[in-house]
């Protein structure tokens, strides 16, 4: 056969065989897109499931905290007026 028909033919056999190597690095990297993506969705849900079971665990200990704070102010506003100090608003 002719010589630059063979170089031809081996060059076509390159060429398929490196874009079938190039469609296997491009599947890989749209795997890895994929699985990279599906993780941050996962760790943005488990922040926020922890944030939210957090909010809701700790949510009764800040009412109480709230709730002793207001008895605290309505305490310190009954002694003020006990010791004859006036009271805000009093004049």
């Amino acid at each position: 056969m002719n010589p630059e028909m063979e170089e031809l033919k081996q060059l076509v056999r390159q060429n398929i065989a490196l874009t079938e190597e190039n469609n296997k690095m491009l599947h890989g990297m749209r795997r890895s897109a994929w699985v990279s993506r599906g993780i941050r969705l996962l760790w943005i849900a488990a922040i926020v499931a922890s944030s939210v079971y957090a909010y809701w665990y700790v949510q009764p200990y800040l009412a109480q905290i709230l709730d002793f704070y207001g008895n605290l102010q309505s305490l310190q506003q009954k002694t003020s007026g006990f010791f004859g100090q006036p009271q805000q608003g009093q004049q």
